[in-house]
């Protein structure tokens, strides 16, 4: 049986714990920072320590390795199950922290497990628009982040992956030859009270940061799950509705 030092060497709820994961991200970060011709600006922002919800603009698969390469610290992300059968870059995804989720499992399901993930002090990658961005611009955010950080008074640092695109498109393989492309981090947003009328104002709010991050401009729509091509970045948090509330 391994001793109490050795049992911290194992993965939990399909994740590895942070010390492993911290690791393997060490050694794989060089390898993808070359792939991806990575810059990072303004990475003071996200607190070393502590839970905390990174806000992402969501445009390609490779989003979670650009943002799990540039975080400071051990970043956990939603996916779905089947991610793990991609050549090459799948058995890989739970070493840089994704937490692999049964398609079927639902959105109480995928709540549940970024809550009890927060409740340890991790810090979560979303994607509030919910799906990726055909058109590059940021999409009405989904309300699920904001119950979540208003709920637990999460802060949330907004988060735009530029290029990335380029280097893996929607509907196409990864390129192997990378690509440029810059993570960006915006200042702590504290979260919103817990009432409708402050999670629909702050959303907003985030949705205007995300897109001054990205550099493009907003949409009052919301990017379709799945349209144009199946979405299994299950890192989006579900679209609880509450009152009319999106």
């Amino acid at each position: 049986m391994p001793g109490p030092e050795r049992g911290r060497d194992v993965a939990v709820h399909g994740m590895l714990v942070p010390e492993v994961q911290a690791r393997v991200a060490g050694a794989l970060r060089p390898i993808l920072r070359r792939w991806l011709d990575l810059r990072v600006e303004g990475q003071e922002h996200v607190p070393t320590a502590g839970a905390v919800l990174l806000a992402s603009t969501h445009q390609s698969h490779a989003d979670s390795l650009a943002i799990g390469t540039a975080v400071p610290r051990p970043a956990h992300f939603l996916g779905d199950r089947r991610l793990l059968a991609w050549p090459v870059v799948g058995r890989w995804l739970p070493r840089l922290g994704m937490v692999p989720l049964d398609r079927g499992d639902g959105d109480a399901a995928a709540l549940g497990v970024i809550a009890g993930l927060l409740d340890g002090g991790a810090c979560v990658v979303i994607y509030p628009e919910g799906s990726r961005s055909r058109d590059g611009r940021v999409h009405r955010l989904r309300s699920g982040l904001s119950r979540l950080a208003a709920s637990g008074r999460i802060p949330v640092v907004p988060v735009a992956v530029a290029g990335i695109h380029a280097v893996w498109p929607i509907g196409s393989r990864p390129r192997l030859g990378g690509g440029a492309v810059t993570v960006r981090f915006a200042p702590q947003m504290e979260p919103p009270d817990p009432t409708p009328a402050s999670r629909r104002s702050f959303n907003l709010a985030l949705q205007e940061q995300l897109a001054v991050l990205a550099r493009t401009t907003t949409a009052s729509d919301l990017s379709p799950i799945r349209g144009g091509g199946e979405d299994t970045t299950a890192s989006r948090v579900p679209d609880v509705r509450e009152g009319g509330e999106r």
